[in-house]
């Protein structure tokens, strides 16, 4: 799984994932810092990554786009960054 990590969700995050997926990005590593959710989406589909966000509007993307890029949009997330890695890396699989 390669995976982009949406603006906010924390940068941290990424390295408690990495050794877990081919690839972790965050949108800051690749200039899309600050940018609409479309260019992100856009970047997503091109590369091939799947994205990860507290964000519904990516939401909205996959229902009006389709797939890909795959949509993780977790809900509720006001947690410390190792209890959110921990979460998602025990549904990882999934």
């Amino acid at each position: 799984m390669r995976l982009l990590l949406d603006e906010n969700i924390s940068w941290r995050l990424a390295a408690y994932l990495r050794p877990h997926c081919a690839e972790v990005l965050h949108v800051r590593d690749i200039g899309l810092a600050e940018s609409p959710d479309t260019g992100i989406w856009r970047y997503a589909r091109q590369h091939g990554y799947d994205v990860l966000t507290k964000d519904e509007d990516f939401v909205r993307l996959v229902v009006a786009e389709g797939f890909p890029p795959r949509v993780v949009a977790v809900q509720n997330a006001q947690v410390p960054v190792k209890q959110l890695a921990t979460f998602l890396l025990a549904r990882l699989p999934q």
